[in-house]
């Protein structure tokens, strides 16, 4: 049988992928897990990575901490168990997250600069990559699907509803998650520059950064 290893705890995306990889083994790992894996020889032989993670506690974790749980710890893992056929998929953010936004230099945001950061070192690591850029998802019913509390949810449906940043349905993403040919598209290696990412900070904080930097 068929394996797909899936980096993260997301039910959305991992529904998505057992309802297209019905035939695979498919074996799920979250973010803080990764550093207790002894055993990598249990891991051989992947097929399908799919790397849709980030560690939300880390926003209050020094700098260090921060880019070895976000970054260096889950490209390590990545690297030990990618072979010459393993296609990778990354489920990254947005570069701008606001309408009509001029080009970003600096990016304040702590989660934007792991996703971007990451990125960066698995395109130029790795040729079978697949890059999947989303901006916030809502369902049927224009809930936005995000980590945080019902304020923090309440406020990006009307960031949403007066179209002050892009969104996108549910149901619209499932066909990003396939094996297609662009799996030999070469991505513009682009290393995120950042500011001020040393100082912790909430998360509501941390996506209130991202918005104000475009």
């Amino acid at each position: 049988m068929k394996k797909i290893i899936v980096l993260g705890k997301s039910k959305k995306f991992i529904k998505i992928i057992k309802e297209l990889y019905v035939n695979y083994e498919i074996k799920n790992f979250s973010w803080r897990e990764i550093d207790k894996i002894r055993n990598l020889k249990l891991l051989s032989n992947i097929n399908i990575i799919f790397v849709c993670g980030y560690d939300y506690n880390s926003q209050w974790y020094s700098y260090n901490k921060f880019y070895r749980t976000n970054i260096s710890s889950p490209y390590k893992f990545i690297s030990s168990i990618v072979k010459k056929n393993t296609f990778l998929f990354y489920v990254d953010t947005i570069d701008k997250i606001k309408k009509n936004s001029n080009s970003k230099t600096l990016i304040l945001s702590r989660y934007e600069y792991a996703k971007k950061m990451l990125r960066y070192k698995l395109i130029k690591g790795f040729n079978k990559i697949q890059i999947i850029e989303l901006p916030h998802i809502i369902d049927k019913n224009s809930n936005v699907n995000i980590f945080g509390n019902r304020l923090t949810k309440i406020i990006f449906r009307i960031l949403i509803f007066i179209k002050l940043i892009d969104s996108i349905e549910l149901t619209k993403i499932k066909k990003k998650f396939l094996i297609k040919n662009n799996f030999n598209k070469k991505y513009t290696l682009s290393k995120p520059i950042s500011l001020f990412l040393f100082i912790p900070r909430p998360l509501f904080i941390d996506r209130f950064l991202r918005i104000i930097s475009g």
